[in-house]
């Protein structure tokens, strides 16, 4: 798949939360491991290093992908999600460009 550098305008996802579990082992994207508490997401398809506009009720943050996950969506770092104000346990419908 070839990605162009223009923007993709936002569209609706789902966004998980990275369990906590996860914190300190090495991410797929190389040089360093999962911070629970930083700004960081998977994603099934983005490259590596690719940052995300990620938008929820009015909030925004760029966020980079630094790991893969076998979701349909976007899984947040608790501390993206804290940011934004996505709630850690549960699911929530967040807004992406990139």
């Amino acid at each position: 798949m070839v990605l162009s550098n223009a923007p993709v305008q936002a569209r609706p996802v789902l966004a998980t939360v990275y369990d906590g579990w996860f914190h300190g082992r090495p991410v797929y994207c190389g040089g360093g491991s999962y911070d629970h508490h930083g700004i960081s997401a998977a994603h099934p398809w983005l490259p590596c290093g690719t940052r995300v506009r990620v938008s929820y009720k009015g909030r925004a943050l760029i966020v980079p992908i630094t790991d893969r996950c076998e979701c349909n969506s976007i899984d947040l770092s608790a501390g993206a999600a804290r940011r934004l104000g996505v709630p850690v346990d549960g699911v929530a419908t967040v807004s992406i460009s990139y």
